[in-house]
């Protein structure tokens, strides 16, 4: 894969291209707190399909704006401003409508989306995500209590402390710290974590913005989700791990999931399952953006 900068509205959103630049694109947007290169095993199972033209897209991996190698905003961050982020990105390079595949968080804000601006897109994949993390909304005033303190807790430790100390910092240790709180392996932790750091001569830092674990001050309430997923006419396929998220696995009893644009299927893995199966993921996503 290559790697590519491209700016929008003076941010800089960088990102990984795999295949021929002059085909449609099929645009891969990874979860909270990865990176583009959560999709090299992806597009390494892909590379036989794209070199060969049986997919006709040209693969685009982003790093979404606080991620990877992309501009920090200059305030906190609001899962749906991400949202507006895809949007723009899309427009300003003039892409036309494309396939999207969405990983995680990266699937629910590909799925809000799809289902708020039909015309931009073609089809969907979302793996492991979908709609948004919702609340009650009785909870509002608590959840708006809670990520008001995370941002005073978050301005009074960066006023304290402007960088992290670099010599207590190693890949080992930072790749080790992702394995144990996600079902990531250490090679496809390093895989991530390596495009969130900067290593050179002076130690390891974080280039992705800490930011990102401040609390949210809002959610959508469940009603607004469904609200979301029933407008999702786009033809759709669901993919998720028989060892991924139980809730996502909950969450397809709906009755708008019997809608017929949503294709649902299990594969083995957890909730990383385009990297630990790259190979049965890639075979679905080509039969189906092929159909």
């Amino acid at each position: 894969m290559n790697d590519f900068n491209m700016e929008v509205n003076g941010n800089i959103i960088a990102g990984l291209q795999y295949g021929d630049s002059s085909k449609p694109v099929l645009l891969a947007v990874h979860g909270w707190l990865d990176n583009a290169a959560s999709f090299i095993p992806l597009a390494e199972a892909l590379k036989d399909s794209l070199d060969d033209g049986s997919l006709p897209y040209q693969l685009i991996a982003i790093d979404l704006p606080g991620h990877g190698l992309s501009t920090h905003k200059v305030g906190h961050y609001n899962f749906i401003d991400w949202v507006d982020d895809l949007y723009q990105i899309i427009k300003s390079q003039r892409w036309g409508p494309v396939t999207i595949i969405g990983h995680s968080m990266g699937g629910m804000i590909c799925s809000i989306l799809a289902a708020t601006f039909p015309e931009l897109v073609t089809r969907v994949v979302l793996i492991e995500g979908l709609g948004a993390i919702s609340a009650e909304a009785e909870q509002t005033v608590n959840q708006l209590r809670k990520g008001i303190e995370s941002r005073a807790i978050y301005n009074k430790n960066s006023n304290q402390s402007t960088s992290r100390k670099n010599n207590a910092l190693t890949l080992e240790k930072i790749v080790k710290a992702r394995c144990f709180v996600s079902d990531l392996n250490e090679e496809h932790a390093k895989l991530i974590c390596n495009r969130n750091l900067t290593i050179n001569e002076n130690g390891v830092s974080f280039c992705s913005d800490p930011k990102l674990k401040v609390r949210s001050l809002v959610r959508l309430t469940e009603p607004q989700v469904i609200n979301i997923l029933s407008s999702i006419s786009t033809v759709c396929l669901i993919i998720i791990g028989d060892k991924g998220y139980p809730l996502i696995n909950q969450s397809l009893n709906l009755a708008l999931f019997c809608k017929a644009n949503f294709n649902i299927l299990k594969l083995s893995g957890g909730h990383h399952v385009h990297m630990d199966n790259a190979a049965e993921t890639a075979s679905v996503i080509v039969k189906f953006v092929n159909n």
